[in-house]
């Protein structure tokens, strides 16, 4: 894992961190071989990886708020009730991961970590939610995930994006976000509507990319902002600007429908301790506990115990 551009010092123990846990359990999952096996018979290298990139966050950063955001609402979420086109693409957990889901959720909390999941809603919004309560509370922000979709969470100077399973990847600030990806974090929702999402299967309006969304944003703030002065977008010196307007008018129900796709929600109803996420340490007689109940060895167990004994209390 890489160093922190702002230690816990430097932020005066105050930093709220949310850990967008499906990208680091998925990430293990394909990417880690298969050492243990639960006494089910299910692989367990999603949750190996998974509890040691937890340990390794809890170690470098030692926060005193954390909270960790699971997808529960794969395929039933009001985006596709919105849509049912969304992320129609992605098969559900078969499940041997089904099995590695849950028990990632169960190292977790035996880790002494809020965890947030909800039937409805994706762990993208459940992160913003919580990353606005810690605002209220006058709490810089660092979201962990590799998803640009949560750069929309980014309204601070101080508030940062940081993908910890990128070598090299040191957290990024809202500037340094816009400035690499050319967009600002709070137009994004209305930049994906525009271009598309291909990863979430969000089409967007036809024949207008990236690039050309890009400059459309560095002008307009949000849709509204361009339906009011559709008769000036033809203008914007980008390839094919002629046309713009009239792709805009051909698609304005598609995209506001798809805006409601790529915008986070940050008022789910989630409890408001579990929203601070206060993190007073990690329980070694707990975590030893569960780690044998999924099938690891002891050697596993002990050698995390040394490592991190930083974490344990």
């Amino acid at each position: 894992m890489t160093s922190h551009t702002a230690s816990p010092e430097q932020d005066g123990d105050n930093r709220f961190y949310g850990l967008d846990a499906s990208i680091y359990i998925f990430r293990a999952y394909f990417a880690r071989p298969i050492t243990f096996i639960s006494p089910e018979g299910y692989p367990l290298n999603a949750v190996e990886g998974f509890a040691q990139t937890l340990l390794s966050l809890l170690a470098e950063v030692q926060p005193r708020y954390l909270v960790v955001a699971f997808d529960e609402s794969l395929g039933q979420g009001f985006r596709e009730q919105l849509y049912p086109h969304y992320k129609s693409r992605r098969a559900l957990p078969d499940e041997a991961l089904a099995f590695q889901l849950l028990a990632c959720r169960r190292m977790a909390e035996v880790l002494g970590l809020s965890c947030l999941s909800d039937s409805h809603y994706e762990a993208d919004d459940l992160l913003a939610t919580a990353a606005r309560a810690a605002r209220e509370a006058k709490r810089a922000v660092t979201i962990i995930t590799r998803d640009k979709d949560l750069a929309q969470i980014l309204e601070a100077d101080t508030d940062q994006l940081w993908d910890i399973g990128t070598r090299g990847q040191a957290p990024q600030s809202r500037r340094q976000w816009e400035s690499h990806y050319g967009v600002c974090c709070g137009r994004l929702a209305d930049y994906l509507a525009v271009c598309g999402d291909s990863v979430d299967d969000i089409p967007g309006i036809p024949g207008v990319g990236e690039k050309t969304s890009r400059q459309i944003f560095k002008k307009y703030r949000s849709l509204e902002d361009i339906y009011n002065n559709l008769d000036d977008v033809s203008s914007l010196p980008v390839r094919g600007a002629a046309s713009l307007a009239a792709k805009f008018a051909a698609h304005r129900e598609e995209v506001f429908l798809y805006r409601q796709l790529t915008r986070l929600r940050d008022t789910v109803a989630v409890p408001a301790e579990c929203a601070v996420g206060a993190y007073t340490g990690s329980d070694a007689l707990g975590f030893s506990d569960l780690a044998r109940e999924l099938g690891f060895s002891r050697r596993w167990i002990d050698g995390l115990l040394t490592r991190y004994s930083g974490v344990f209390r």
